[in-house]
């Protein structure tokens, strides 16, 4: 039963570990959350603004002020999921250069 305790304290201790690992890599966050609409006739929602990157990243969201700050905030949390320890994946787009021949 003590090696049963140990694994799960060893669990434990390295879930807390990755979970701030990640709060310290995490660069993107919710710098802003402003009522606002559309336009005159639109509906009433919620810009968002999301930092950290090379630009800000705005969106419009329609909902209740906790809805939509859940909403940013979990775009902020996958965007430093997706970022990695590496810093950011580029993806090409199109067919690769060959090698030229000399």
């Amino acid at each position: 039963m003590v090696a049963g305790a140990k694994t799960k304290e060893s669990i434990e201790a390295a879930a807390i570990a990755a979970a701030e690992l990640s709060a310290k890599l995490a660069i993107y966050h919710v710098s802003r959350l402003e009522k606002t609409k559309l336009d005159n006739a639109g509906p009433v929602g919620y810009r968002y603004t999301i930092e950290g990157g090379y630009a800000p990243i705005t969106g419009f969201r329609i909902g209740s002020k906790e809805d939509v700050s859940a909403h940013a905030t979990s775009l902020a949390k996958e965007m430093n999921e997706r970022r990695g320890l590496k810093g950011t994946k580029h993806i090409v787009i199109g067919k690769p250069r060959k090698p030229q021949a000399s």
